[in-house]
């Protein structure tokens, strides 16, 4: 279904999501970035965002692993190289770490069986 006629037919967000859930549908965020060849800054920031990591530090002998859930942790699903498919809030705060990093992208609202 496309956004606009969706806003078009039900112009709350009540009555939009009544719709989706009859249509069993649920909104989704395709995203898509360009990172330039030479940008390694803002490429590893936005890895370590998306993917999270995994520190390893040692004190008094002994090791301790700390993680740090990306984006990809919490529910965001990876299509293929710089792609991403997330819900809208998820979505936002890719789209919002990409403008901080400064990387073009795009994105655009899309429905898919929920």
């Amino acid at each position: 279904m496309n956004p606009q006629v969706l806003a078009a037919v039900c112009p709350t967000m009540e009555e939009r999501e009544v719709l989706l859930d009859r249509l069993g549908l649920r909104e989704v965020c395709l995203i898509h970035y360009d990172i330039e060849e030479g940008n390694v800054r803002a490429r590893t920031a936005l890895n370590r965002f998306v993917f999270g990591r995994v520190e390893v530090r040692e004190s008094n002998g002994s090791t301790k692993e700390y993680r740090y859930p990306g984006l990809v942790t919490e529910g965001a699903e990876r299509i293929g190289q710089s792609v991403f498919m997330a819900t809208p809030d998820l979505a936002n705060r890719l789209i919002e770490k990409l403008r901080e990093l400064g990387v073009q992208h795009s994105a655009r609202k899309v429905y898919e069986p929920s």
